[in-house]
């Protein structure tokens, strides 16, 4: 029986010991045992993480509905643009400096 709130780990990423729980499914530090619940591999066994990288694994991404393009590549060709009133940009006092490593 699967969990739906928990992402599906692919094992084939994983260390033996991550797999078993032994080690953190992020940087594979054993001591102390990773604790927290990042997700569940395929046969239901969990997937643990260091307090310090639970936040880190990626959220998955949705799935992409039938009509959804695959790639964004811009804009439609019937869609304009927004129009954006822009100022030109406002110069104060600028500096330059040359610098030379190694000389004092």
């Amino acid at each position: 029986m699967g969990h739906t709130d928990e992402p599906t780990v692919d094992p084939g990423g994983l260390s033996t010991a991550q797999r078993l729980g032994d080690a953190c499914a992020v940087c594979r530090k054993k001591w102390p045992r990773p604790r927290v619940l990042v997700g569940r591999l395929p046969d239901s066994t969990g997937v643990f993480a260091c307090d310090d990288c639970a936040p880190a694994p990626p959220v998955p991404r949705a799935r992409r509905g039938p009509r959804e393009p695959r790639a964004n590549t811009g804009r439609p060709a019937v869609e304009r643009p927004p129009v954006t009133a822009t100022a030109p940009p406002v110069w104060t006092d600028a500096a330059a400096m040359e610098v030379s490593p190694g000389k004092g």
